[in-house]
């Protein structure tokens, strides 16, 4: 295992503690949620992300037991919600223990447009910052087209199955046309066995 000083987190806390990266970040950004603890569980996976929110900067840290609050989704889930800016389709199915208020603060910022605009717009510069937001809005629209034609298909299809599916009425119908049938068939036999 490599040292703490020498771990990925080391590396990305140092590059968020950079004053570069600490001026980029508009003055009171992170004020809705100073102080908590934000634990993202990505199920499937066997990693958590801690973040720390403190002095309008945020911190990645490992190791801590006590969080405000948990949000668990399956990595692909989570990544919608941010592409989508919060879609309620992807929203829902993101669990939450712990604090509500701390939950809908962290949800608003990352589905915030405004505040992931100005914080791309002093990180990036405007040109490139609105070049990005132009494809991750075309790749949203499509997303959502896509699960919106998907989920009319899977209807379509169910629908259709359940109309070729035989009801229990049906079968029972089947069931006494068979036996019928049968019956009918002995009673022929009968009658014609001896000629």
């Amino acid at each position: 295992m490599l040292k703490k000083d020498l771990s990925i987190i080391f590396y990305i806390n140092k590059l968020f503690q950079s004053k570069v990266f600490i001026n980029s970040i508009p003055e009171k950004f992170f004020d809705d949620i100073d102080g908590k603890i934000v634990k993202i569980n990505l199920k499937n996976l066997s990693y958590n992300m801690m973040i720390k929110i403190h002095d309008n900067a945020f911190q990645l840290i490992d190791d801590e037991d006590k969080f405000d609050v948990e949000l668990i989704a399956s990595p692909i889930t989570f990544a919608m919600f941010v592409l989508t800016k919060g879609s309620d389709q992807f929203s829902s199915k993101i669990s939450i223990n712990g604090d509500i208020d701390t939950a809908n603060k962290f949800n608003q910022f990352i589905s915030s447009s405004e505040k992931l605009r100005e914080l791309a717009n002093h990180i990036l510069g405007e040109n490139i910052s609105n070049t990005l937001e132009e494809k991750l809005s075309n790749a949203t629209s499509s997303f959502q087209k896509l699960f919106q034609e998907t989920s009319s298909d899977i209807v379509d299809l169910l629908v259709d199955d359940i109309n070729v599916i035989p009801t229990k009425n049906d079968i029972t119908k089947f069931l006494d046309d068979v036996d019928d049938l049968k019956s009918r068939a002995d009673k022929l036999y009968q009658e014609h066995k001896d000629v």
